[in-house]
Parts: structure tokens; sequence; C-alpha cells
């Protein structure tokens, strides 16, 4: 209890040192509307989409923050279903092409459409269920934590892919910052609030398991394990939203980068198996540096 005060207090300080009142402007829900339009067929149900009409920016800011604090802080499932078959996604874990199997084994049509990865995870949020039966099979795939990070910083804050931590929690994640100031913020922010792709992978199991529902876990890291289960059910993992630039995820560590992130993500690190990858990227880190 009193770590958990002591996070939101933090997230408190941070917010008043690097956050701001005013909205950006961007408008995401605007975004997927006009990505979806051509692709309503594909959508599991018309769910309404949730804005604010204010004009004054400092008030369409609170308002979107007060939503997104009143989504956050519910316990709640976030899965595709086919044919008695769940997909648990996790963003930043092949999700975009686990999300692309799952589509189009619901929409055998959708294989005749050419669609783009920003329009596969906007079909995704729109057929995204939050509830479940016991009788379905479930599954997820997780990843190295300390990569996933990287992959995150690397799409929204180095390469600056996209624009939708403009206005997450204030817009306190800035795109010029570095990969250390990055981890600095992050490690403040309470798990319930970290954005969906920063959010520690266990937690998207919570419900599930709070049903006490069996979920068969792959690490990305062992694609046969995972192919030869997808491959009884008719589907195979692509390599969609890959980054077309090599690099090392390792070098944008230091001792104190990995210490931290160690920690933020230490129930991964140990559920999950990745106690051997931490210590060698322990042991590269020390040695470069």
């Amino acid at each position: 209890m009193i770590h958990s005060i002591k996070k939101y207090w933090q997230l408190t300080r941070l917010v008043f040192k690097y956050g701001r009142l005013r909205h950006s402007g961007e408008n995401f829900n605007q975004n997927r509307v006009e990505s979806l339009r051509d692709l309503q067929e594909f959508v599991l149900a018309k769910r309404a989409i949730a804005t604010s009409k204010a004009k004054n920016t400092i008030v369409r800011n609170l308002v979107a923050q007060l939503a997104f604090l009143k989504s956050s802080l519910k316990i709640k499932g976030g899965h595709l279903t086919t044919n008695f078959l769940s997909y648990i996604r996790i963003p930043k874990s092949a999700s975009t092409s686990m999300n692309k199997e799952m589509l189009e084994k619901m929409y055998p049509a959708l294989k005749q459409k050419p669609i783009t990865e920003k329009q596969i995870n906007f079909l995704t949020d729109a057929n995204l269920e939050d509830s479940i039966e016991n009788s379905s099979t479930l599954f997820t795939i997780v990843r190295n934590p300390f990569s996933r990070l990287v992959s995150v910083y690397r799409d929204f804050f180095e390469n600056m892919n996209n624009d939708i931590y403009s206005d997450y929690l204030f817009g306190v994640l800035q795109k010029n910052i570095s990969f250390s100031e990055f981890v600095d913020r992050i490690v403040n922010i309470p798990d319930p609030l970290k954005d969906q792709h920063i959010r520690p992978q266990h937690t998207y199991l919570k419900y599930y398991e709070k049903k006490n529902m069996n979920i068969q876990v792959f690490n990305l890291e062992d694609p046969e394990k995972l192919n030869q289960f997808l491959s009884q059910h008719g589907m195979k993992l692509s390599h969609l939203n890959k980054s077309a630039e090599h690099y090392d995820y390792r070098s944008y560590y230091n001792v104190d980068t990995l210490s931290k992130v160690s920690e933020l993500y230490s129930i991964d690190i140990d559920r999950f198996g990745y106690k051997t990858a931490m210590e060698d990227l322990l042991s590269s880190v020390k040695t470069v540096h």
C-alpha cells in the first residue's frame, strides 16, 4: 500500500515537472475512424468512440486524462477469439503479426484485402473482447522485456513513427528524450497507468488468472514451439512490423538503466524465464562500459 502511494506521488511530481495542460490536437480516434472506413465488415460491433467536443484545449486534455484513468484502473481482459481459441494481445510481443493471423481466422475474406499494419492494429482494437467463457483455449506471446522496451523507444521516440504519446499522462514522455531519460520517467509511472506498450507483460494475464483460467504462454524467442502450437490451428507467425534496420538492443543499456529496467520488469523476468537474458545483458554492459 505504501509502495503504491509512493508511486502515485512520484507520478504527480513527474506530471508537474514535464507535463502540460493543453491538448496537442492529435486526434487518435479520428485516425482510427478513417483507417477503418473501408473495413467495417470486419468490425465485431460498431462501438461508440468516446471523443471530447470541448474546444478549449485544456478542458479537452483533462477529459481525455480522466477517461484514460477510468479505463486503466479496471482489471479487464483483452483478447481476440475464434472457434474457442483466444489470443491475449500483449503489444510489442509480435502482436501485430498474431493479430493478423487471428483476424483472418475470424474473417476469411480479410485475406483478400490489402491491409496496413496500422489498420491491423486498429481493427484489432475494434474486435478486442474484455470478457470470456471458460470453454476457450487461451494463449499469449511474451518477449524479452529488455528488447521489448528498446523496441518501444525506437519506434515512438527515436524514430518518431507515431504520436501516440503526445498526450499520454499530460505529455510526460516527450519525443526528444534519451533512452536513459525514458527509463527514468516510466519507472515512476504505476503499472495500472502504464501505456499498453510499456506495461509489464504479466499484468495482461490478471483478468484471466482471477477466473482461474489456464493460459498457454509462448516465448517469442522460441518460434519452433510457438509455430508448432499455431499450426494445429491453421496459423503461422509471420514477421510484420519488424524493424527494417538491424540493431542490437543491448547497446541502449548501461549499468544504471539495466538495474532500473530489471526492477521494473522483475516479475516478467522471473515468471517468463528471462533471468539468463538479464545476466547475459549485464555481462555485455559491464564489458562495454
